[in-house]
């Protein structure tokens, strides 16, 4: 029998290499199940919410950087 533990973990490892939008429907599944487990599966459950926002942010801000960074080339391309 696979425990809220093993899917949590396996939850946790399939994020890491998750884009944008998959991290955001990993992230709403996860609130929609919280509330249905017990104590210490609601903190682990928590803990992935807090990485999975993290993963979230860390992917948005680079791809925000690549953007303004993108766009200043041109800039620097027209003053050389």
């Amino acid at each position: 029998m696979i425990t809220i533990t093993a899917i949590l973990n396996a939850i946790e490892a399939h994020a890491e290499r998750a884009i944008v939008p998959e991290l955001r429907l990993i992230k709403k599944e996860v609130e929609k199940l919280r509330p249905s487990l017990y104590p210490d599966d609601q903190e682990h459950a928590d803990a992935l919410l807090l990485k999975l926002d993290r993963l979230l942010s860390d992917q948005v801000v680079v791809a925000s950087e690549a953007g303004i960074l993108a766009q200043g080339f041109p800039a620097v391309a027209q003053a050389a």
